[in-house]
Protein backbone atom coordinates (compact mmCIF):
# COMPACT_ATOMS: atom_id res chain seq x y z
CA UNK A 1 0.00 0.00 0.00
CA UNK A 2 1.03 3.62 -0.55
CA UNK A 3 1.44 4.43 3.13
CA UNK A 4 3.74 1.44 3.58
CA UNK A 5 6.07 2.72 0.86
CA UNK A 6 6.10 6.20 2.41
CA UNK A 7 6.68 4.73 5.84
CA UNK A 8 9.59 2.66 4.53
CA UNK A 9 11.16 5.76 3.03
CA UNK A 10 10.82 7.54 6.36
CA UNK A 11 12.44 4.69 8.24
CA UNK A 12 15.31 4.48 5.76
CA UNK A 13 15.97 8.22 5.96
CA UNK A 14 16.04 8.05 9.75
CA UNK A 15 18.40 5.08 9.77
CA UNK A 16 20.69 6.71 7.17
CA UNK A 17 21.54 9.52 9.58
CA UNK A 18 25.05 8.98 10.90
CA UNK A 19 24.20 10.51 14.26
CA UNK A 20 21.13 12.12 15.81
CA UNK A 21 20.78 15.82 15.05
CA UNK A 22 21.21 18.33 17.85
CA UNK A 23 19.75 21.81 18.03
CA UNK A 24 23.21 23.38 18.14
CA UNK A 25 24.35 21.54 14.99
CA UNK A 26 21.18 22.59 13.21
CA UNK A 27 21.65 26.24 14.13
CA UNK A 28 25.32 26.24 13.12
CA UNK A 29 24.33 24.87 9.72
CA UNK A 30 21.67 27.56 9.35
CA UNK A 31 24.14 30.26 10.43
CA UNK A 32 26.59 29.21 7.71
CA UNK A 33 24.09 28.89 4.90
CA UNK A 34 21.17 31.29 5.46
CA UNK A 35 21.09 34.29 3.14
CA UNK A 36 19.81 36.53 5.95
CA UNK A 37 23.17 36.55 7.73
CA UNK A 38 25.12 36.89 4.50
CA UNK A 39 23.06 40.01 3.71
CA UNK A 40 23.78 41.29 7.21
CA UNK A 41 27.53 40.84 6.64
CA UNK A 42 27.26 42.68 3.32
CA UNK A 43 25.37 45.51 5.04
CA UNK A 44 28.13 45.86 7.65
CA UNK A 45 30.78 46.02 4.92
CA UNK A 46 28.76 48.60 2.99
CA UNK A 47 28.35 50.79 6.07
CA UNK A 48 32.05 50.54 6.83
CA UNK A 49 32.79 51.86 3.35
CA UNK A 50 30.26 54.65 3.90
CA UNK A 51 32.20 55.51 7.07
CA UNK A 52 35.41 55.65 5.02
CA UNK A 53 33.76 58.00 2.53
CA UNK A 54 32.54 60.25 5.34
CA UNK A 55 36.06 60.31 6.82
CA UNK A 56 37.45 61.32 3.43
CA UNK A 57 35.42 64.54 3.46
CA UNK A 58 37.36 65.87 6.46
CA UNK A 59 40.81 64.67 5.43
CA UNK A 60 43.15 66.59 3.07
CA UNK A 61 43.00 65.91 -0.65
CA UNK A 62 46.11 65.95 -2.80
CA UNK A 63 45.84 66.07 -6.57
CA UNK A 64 47.86 66.92 -9.60
CA UNK A 65 46.46 69.77 -11.71
CA UNK A 66 47.45 71.25 -15.02
CA UNK A 67 46.14 73.68 -17.61
CA UNK A 68 46.99 74.76 -21.15
CA UNK A 69 45.40 77.76 -22.91
CA UNK A 70 45.87 79.31 -26.39
CA UNK A 71 44.63 82.88 -26.83
CA UNK A 72 43.88 84.65 -30.08
CA UNK A 73 46.01 87.83 -29.74
CA UNK A 74 43.89 91.01 -29.71
CA UNK A 75 44.66 93.60 -32.43
CA UNK A 76 45.26 96.49 -29.99
CA UNK A 77 47.56 94.58 -27.64
CA UNK A 78 50.77 95.34 -29.46
CA UNK A 79 53.84 93.62 -28.05
CA UNK A 80 52.87 93.80 -24.36
CA UNK A 81 55.03 91.47 -22.26
CA UNK A 82 51.99 90.77 -20.05
CA UNK A 83 50.10 89.16 -22.87
CA UNK A 84 50.96 85.55 -23.54
CA UNK A 85 48.99 83.77 -26.20
CA UNK A 86 50.14 80.38 -24.92
CA UNK A 87 49.64 79.78 -21.19
CA UNK A 88 50.16 76.62 -19.18
CA UNK A 89 50.80 75.42 -15.64
CA UNK A 90 51.47 72.15 -13.82
CA UNK A 91 51.14 71.89 -10.05
CA UNK A 92 50.47 69.70 -7.02
CA UNK A 93 47.37 70.90 -5.15
CA UNK A 94 46.51 70.36 -1.49
CA UNK A 95 42.97 71.05 -0.27
CA UNK A 96 42.24 70.81 3.45
CA UNK A 97 38.64 71.32 4.60
CA UNK A 98 38.74 73.45 7.74
CA UNK A 99 35.03 73.89 8.30
CA UNK A 100 32.29 71.98 6.54
CA UNK A 101 28.80 72.27 7.95
CA UNK A 102 27.76 68.85 9.34
CA UNK A 103 30.79 66.96 8.02
CA UNK A 104 31.94 65.84 11.47
CA UNK A 105 28.36 64.88 12.35
CA UNK A 106 28.06 62.97 9.07
CA UNK A 107 31.17 60.98 9.99
CA UNK A 108 29.66 60.23 13.41
CA UNK A 109 26.43 59.10 11.72
CA UNK A 110 28.44 56.74 9.52
CA UNK A 111 30.18 55.26 12.59
CA UNK A 112 26.86 54.84 14.37
CA UNK A 113 25.42 53.10 11.30
CA UNK A 114 28.25 50.55 11.38
CA UNK A 115 27.39 49.76 14.99
CA UNK A 116 23.70 49.61 14.06
CA UNK A 117 24.43 47.12 11.27
CA UNK A 118 26.31 44.90 13.73
CA UNK A 119 23.40 44.96 16.19
CA UNK A 120 21.04 44.15 13.34
CA UNK A 121 23.17 41.18 12.32
CA UNK A 122 23.09 39.87 15.88
CA UNK A 123 19.32 40.39 15.91
CA UNK A 124 19.07 38.45 12.64
CA UNK A 125 21.07 35.62 14.19
CA UNK A 126 18.72 35.55 17.16
CA UNK A 127 15.66 35.57 14.91
CA UNK A 128 17.16 32.77 12.80
CA UNK A 129 17.83 30.79 15.96
CA UNK A 130 14.18 31.05 16.96
CA UNK A 131 13.11 29.85 13.51
CA UNK A 132 15.51 26.91 13.78
CA UNK A 133 14.19 26.10 17.26
CA UNK A 134 10.65 25.87 15.95
CA UNK A 135 11.55 23.90 12.83
CA UNK A 136 13.79 21.51 14.83
CA UNK A 137 11.22 20.67 17.49
CA UNK A 138 8.31 20.58 15.05
CA UNK A 139 10.31 18.02 13.07
CA UNK A 140 10.79 16.04 16.27
CA UNK A 141 7.07 16.24 17.06
CA UNK A 142 6.23 14.98 13.56
CA UNK A 143 8.75 12.12 13.79
CA UNK A 144 7.49 10.96 17.18
CA UNK A 145 3.87 11.31 16.09
CA UNK A 146 4.50 9.06 13.08
CA UNK A 147 6.04 6.46 15.41
CA UNK A 148 2.97 6.64 17.65
CA UNK A 149 0.65 6.29 14.68
CA UNK A 150 2.70 3.30 13.52
CA UNK A 151 2.14 1.74 16.93
CA UNK A 152 -1.57 2.55 16.72
CA UNK A 153 -1.84 0.85 13.34
CA UNK A 154 0.21 -2.14 14.53
CA UNK A 155 -1.97 -2.68 17.61
CA UNK A 156 -5.13 -2.26 15.54
CA UNK A 157 -3.90 -4.83 13.01
CA UNK A 158 -3.18 -7.23 15.85
CA UNK A 159 -6.69 -6.62 17.09
CA UNK A 160 -8.16 -7.32 13.64
CA UNK A 161 -6.12 -10.51 13.31
CA UNK A 162 -7.28 -11.74 16.72
CA UNK A 163 -10.94 -11.01 15.95
CA UNK A 164 -10.73 -12.78 12.60
CA UNK A 165 -9.47 -15.88 14.35
CA UNK A 166 -12.15 -15.61 17.04
CA UNK A 167 -14.90 -14.94 14.48
CA UNK A 168 -13.84 -17.99 12.46
CA UNK A 169 -14.49 -20.25 15.47
CA UNK A 170 -17.59 -18.38 16.62
CA UNK A 171 -16.11 -16.78 19.72
CA UNK A 172 -16.63 -13.21 18.47
CA UNK A 173 -19.37 -11.54 16.47
CA UNK A 174 -18.88 -10.45 12.88
CA UNK A 175 -19.82 -6.91 13.92
CA UNK A 176 -16.87 -6.75 16.29
CA UNK A 177 -14.50 -7.65 13.45
CA UNK A 178 -16.03 -4.96 11.26
CA UNK A 179 -15.59 -2.40 14.05
CA UNK A 180 -11.89 -3.28 14.28
CA UNK A 181 -11.47 -3.21 10.48
CA UNK A 182 -13.07 0.25 10.38
CA UNK A 183 -10.58 1.43 13.01
CA UNK A 184 -7.75 -0.06 10.94
CA UNK A 185 -8.76 2.08 7.98
CA UNK A 186 -8.97 5.10 10.26
CA UNK A 187 -5.49 4.33 11.63
CA UNK A 188 -4.11 4.11 8.07
CA UNK A 189 -5.68 7.49 7.27
CA UNK A 190 -4.22 9.08 10.41
CA UNK A 191 -0.79 7.68 9.58
CA UNK A 192 -1.00 9.19 6.10
CA UNK A 193 -1.88 12.58 7.66
CA UNK A 194 1.06 12.19 10.03
CA UNK A 195 3.43 11.43 7.15
CA UNK A 196 2.22 14.54 5.32
CA UNK A 197 2.92 16.65 8.42
CA UNK A 198 6.33 15.00 8.70
CA UNK A 199 7.14 15.86 5.10
CA UNK A 200 6.17 19.49 5.67
CA UNK A 201 8.32 19.63 8.82
CA UNK A 202 11.26 18.13 6.92
CA UNK A 203 10.97 20.71 4.13
CA UNK A 204 10.85 23.57 6.63
CA UNK A 205 13.83 22.22 8.56
CA UNK A 206 15.88 21.77 5.39
CA UNK A 207 14.99 25.30 4.22
CA UNK A 208 16.60 26.89 7.27
CA UNK A 209 19.52 24.51 7.75
CA UNK A 210 20.15 23.08 4.26
CA UNK A 211 20.67 19.79 6.06
CA UNK A 212 18.92 16.57 5.18
CA UNK A 213 16.46 15.89 8.01
CA UNK A 214 17.47 12.95 10.15
CA UNK A 215 16.60 11.52 13.49
CA UNK A 216 16.44 14.11 16.25
CA UNK A 217 18.62 13.54 19.30
CA UNK A 218 16.78 12.11 22.30
CA UNK A 219 15.54 14.82 24.63
CA UNK A 220 16.27 14.71 28.32
CA UNK A 221 14.01 15.78 31.15
CA UNK A 222 11.97 18.91 30.63
CA UNK A 223 14.08 21.87 31.83
CA UNK A 224 12.90 23.76 34.88
CA UNK A 225 12.54 27.54 35.00
CA UNK A 226 15.74 28.94 36.47
CA UNK A 227 14.63 32.51 37.22
CA UNK A 228 11.58 34.52 38.15
CA UNK A 229 9.57 36.30 35.49
CA UNK A 230 11.05 39.65 36.58
CA UNK A 231 14.58 38.32 36.20
CA UNK A 232 13.76 37.16 32.70
CA UNK A 233 12.27 40.59 31.94
CA UNK A 234 15.42 42.32 33.13
CA UNK A 235 17.42 40.44 30.50
CA UNK A 236 15.24 41.60 27.62
CA UNK A 237 16.91 45.01 27.29
CA UNK A 238 20.24 43.38 26.50
CA UNK A 239 18.85 41.65 23.41
CA UNK A 240 20.45 42.69 20.11
CA UNK A 241 17.14 43.72 18.51
CA UNK A 242 16.48 46.07 21.45
CA UNK A 243 20.04 47.39 21.18
CA UNK A 244 19.41 47.94 17.46
CA UNK A 245 16.28 50.07 17.91
CA UNK A 246 18.03 52.12 20.61
CA UNK A 247 20.93 52.59 18.22
CA UNK A 248 18.50 53.83 15.57
CA UNK A 249 17.52 56.61 17.98
CA UNK A 250 21.18 57.63 18.32
CA UNK A 251 21.60 57.60 14.54
CA UNK A 252 18.52 59.79 14.13
CA UNK A 253 19.86 62.20 16.75
CA UNK A 254 23.16 62.51 14.86
CA UNK A 255 21.25 63.09 11.66
CA UNK A 256 19.71 66.23 13.18
CA UNK A 257 23.24 67.61 13.63
CA UNK A 258 24.00 66.81 9.99
CA UNK A 259 20.91 68.68 8.82
CA UNK A 260 21.70 71.70 11.00
CA UNK A 261 25.15 71.82 9.43
CA UNK A 262 23.52 73.22 6.31
CA UNK A 263 23.28 76.58 8.10
CA UNK A 264 27.05 76.75 8.72
CA UNK A 265 29.69 78.24 6.41
CA UNK A 266 32.34 76.19 4.65
CA UNK A 267 36.03 77.08 4.88
CA UNK A 268 38.79 75.35 2.90
CA UNK A 269 42.54 75.81 2.85
CA UNK A 270 44.01 75.45 -0.65
CA UNK A 271 47.69 75.33 -1.55
CA UNK A 272 49.45 74.76 -4.88
CA UNK A 273 53.03 73.82 -5.58
CA UNK A 274 53.96 74.58 -9.21
CA UNK A 275 56.41 72.54 -11.22
CA UNK A 276 56.07 74.80 -14.24
CA UNK A 277 53.92 77.75 -15.30
CA UNK A 278 53.99 80.81 -17.58
CA UNK A 279 53.36 84.51 -17.04
CA UNK A 280 54.61 87.03 -14.56
CA UNK A 281 54.28 84.46 -11.73
CA UNK A 282 56.47 81.91 -13.45
CA UNK A 283 59.15 82.30 -10.78
CA UNK A 284 56.67 81.73 -7.89
CA UNK A 285 56.72 78.10 -6.81
CA UNK A 286 53.71 78.01 -4.48
CA UNK A 287 50.61 79.81 -3.23
CA UNK A 288 48.22 79.36 -0.29
CA UNK A 289 44.66 80.59 -0.02
CA UNK A 290 41.41 80.33 1.92
CA UNK A 291 38.00 79.81 0.33
CA UNK A 292 34.87 80.55 2.33
CA UNK A 293 31.21 80.00 1.40
CA UNK A 294 28.50 81.48 3.63
CA UNK A 295 24.95 80.22 2.98
CA UNK A 296 22.52 83.13 3.02
CA UNK A 297 19.31 81.80 1.56
CA UNK A 298 18.54 78.27 0.35
CA UNK A 299 14.82 78.41 -0.13
CA UNK A 300 14.03 76.98 3.31
CA UNK A 301 15.44 73.61 2.32
CA UNK A 302 17.87 73.36 5.23
CA UNK A 303 15.26 74.14 7.85
CA UNK A 304 12.91 71.62 6.25
CA UNK A 305 15.69 69.01 6.44
CA UNK A 306 16.14 69.81 10.14
CA UNK A 307 12.42 69.40 10.82
CA UNK A 308 12.43 66.16 8.85
CA UNK A 309 15.34 64.83 10.92
CA UNK A 310 13.59 65.81 14.17
CA UNK A 311 10.49 63.87 13.14
CA UNK A 312 12.65 60.91 12.09
CA UNK A 313 14.11 60.83 15.60
CA UNK A 314 10.63 60.94 17.09
CA UNK A 315 9.62 57.98 14.91
CA UNK A 316 12.75 56.09 16.02
CA UNK A 317 11.96 56.78 19.69
CA UNK A 318 8.38 55.55 19.28
CA UNK A 319 9.60 52.44 17.45
CA UNK A 320 12.09 51.75 20.22
CA UNK A 321 9.46 52.13 22.91
CA UNK A 322 7.03 49.87 21.06
CA UNK A 323 9.70 47.23 20.43
CA UNK A 324 10.69 47.12 24.10
CA UNK A 325 7.06 46.80 25.21
CA UNK A 326 6.41 44.05 22.64
CA UNK A 327 9.53 42.18 23.77
CA UNK A 328 8.42 42.37 27.41
CA UNK A 329 4.94 41.20 26.42
CA UNK A 330 6.34 38.23 24.46
CA UNK A 331 8.58 37.35 27.38
CA UNK A 332 5.72 37.32 29.87
CA UNK A 333 3.50 35.27 27.53
CA UNK A 334 6.29 32.78 26.91
CA UNK A 335 7.07 32.51 30.62
CA UNK A 336 3.42 31.97 31.55
CA UNK A 337 2.87 29.49 28.72
CA UNK A 338 5.83 27.40 29.81
CA UNK A 339 4.70 27.47 33.44
CA UNK A 340 1.21 26.31 32.47
CA UNK A 341 2.58 23.76 30.04
CA UNK A 342 4.63 22.10 32.77
CA UNK A 343 1.54 21.82 34.97
CA UNK A 344 -0.47 20.42 32.07
CA UNK A 345 2.31 17.99 31.23
CA UNK A 346 2.20 16.43 34.70
CA UNK A 347 -1.55 15.89 34.39
CA UNK A 348 -1.27 14.43 30.89
CA UNK A 349 1.55 12.13 32.03
CA UNK A 350 -0.78 10.64 34.63
CA UNK A 351 -3.59 10.28 32.09
CA UNK A 352 -1.25 8.58 29.63
CA UNK A 353 -0.07 6.10 32.26
CA UNK A 354 -3.66 5.26 33.30
CA UNK A 355 -4.81 4.99 29.68
CA UNK A 356 -2.08 2.48 28.90
CA UNK A 357 -2.99 0.45 31.97
CA UNK A 358 -6.70 0.57 31.06
CA UNK A 359 -6.01 -0.68 27.53
CA UNK A 360 -3.98 -3.63 28.78
CA UNK A 361 -6.64 -4.52 31.37
CA UNK A 362 -9.51 -4.26 28.85
CA UNK A 363 -7.59 -6.37 26.36
CA UNK A 364 -7.13 -9.05 29.02
CA UNK A 365 -10.71 -8.81 30.32
CA UNK A 366 -12.08 -9.25 26.80
CA UNK A 367 -10.65 -12.76 26.81
CA UNK A 368 -12.95 -13.52 29.74
CA UNK A 369 -15.99 -11.77 28.31
CA UNK A 370 -15.93 -9.04 30.95
CA UNK A 371 -15.83 -6.16 28.45
CA UNK A 372 -16.91 -5.68 24.84
CA UNK A 373 -14.71 -5.25 21.81
CA UNK A 374 -15.86 -1.65 21.62
CA UNK A 375 -14.44 -1.09 25.10
CA UNK A 376 -11.09 -2.45 23.94
CA UNK A 377 -11.04 -0.27 20.83
CA UNK A 378 -12.02 2.83 22.78
CA UNK A 379 -9.34 2.21 25.40
CA UNK A 380 -6.78 1.67 22.60
CA UNK A 381 -7.80 4.97 21.00
CA UNK A 382 -7.55 6.80 24.32
CA UNK A 383 -4.20 5.19 25.11
CA UNK A 384 -2.64 6.22 21.78
CA UNK A 385 -4.23 9.68 21.91
CA UNK A 386 -2.91 10.23 25.44
CA UNK A 387 0.55 9.07 24.39
CA UNK A 388 0.54 11.40 21.36
CA UNK A 389 -0.57 14.31 23.53
CA UNK A 390 2.03 13.60 26.19
CA UNK A 391 4.87 13.27 23.68
CA UNK A 392 3.82 16.42 21.84
CA UNK A 393 3.53 18.47 25.04
CA UNK A 394 6.88 17.15 26.28
CA UNK A 395 8.64 18.26 23.09
CA UNK A 396 6.76 21.57 23.14
CA UNK A 397 8.01 22.18 26.69
CA UNK A 398 11.60 21.81 25.44
CA UNK A 399 10.80 24.08 22.49
CA UNK A 400 9.20 26.75 24.69
CA UNK A 401 12.12 26.66 27.10
CA UNK A 402 14.61 27.22 24.27
CA UNK A 403 12.44 30.04 22.94
CA UNK A 404 12.34 31.57 26.40
CA UNK A 405 16.14 31.50 26.50
CA UNK A 406 16.27 33.05 23.03
CA UNK A 407 13.98 35.87 24.21
CA UNK A 408 16.73 36.83 26.64
CA UNK A 409 19.27 36.87 23.79
CA UNK A 410 20.88 33.48 24.56
CA UNK A 411 22.29 31.54 21.61
CA UNK A 412 23.48 27.90 21.79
Amino acid sequence: MKYRLTLSLFLMSSMASAAPLTLKESFEAARKNMETLKRADATITRNEETENRAKATILPNISGVGSYTRIDPPNAAGNSPFLLTRQYSAALRLTQPLLRGGSIAAYQVAKENVLLARFQKEASELNLYQLVINSYYNLHIAQVDVLNLQEFLKLTKERVKELRERTAIGRSRRGELVEAEAQEKSAESQLQAGLISLQQAEVTFEFYTRMKPGEIATLGNVPKLQMSSQEYLNKVKGRPDIMAVNQQVRVADRQIEVSRGGHLPSLDLTSNYYFDRTGVLSTSDWDVGLAVVVPLYQGGGVQAAVREAVEAKRIAELTSSETVRAAERDMMISYQNLSQLMIQLEAVKGAYSKAEEAYKLNKRDYQYGLVTNLDVLQSLNYFIESKRTYNTLSIMAHMNYKNLEALTGVLP
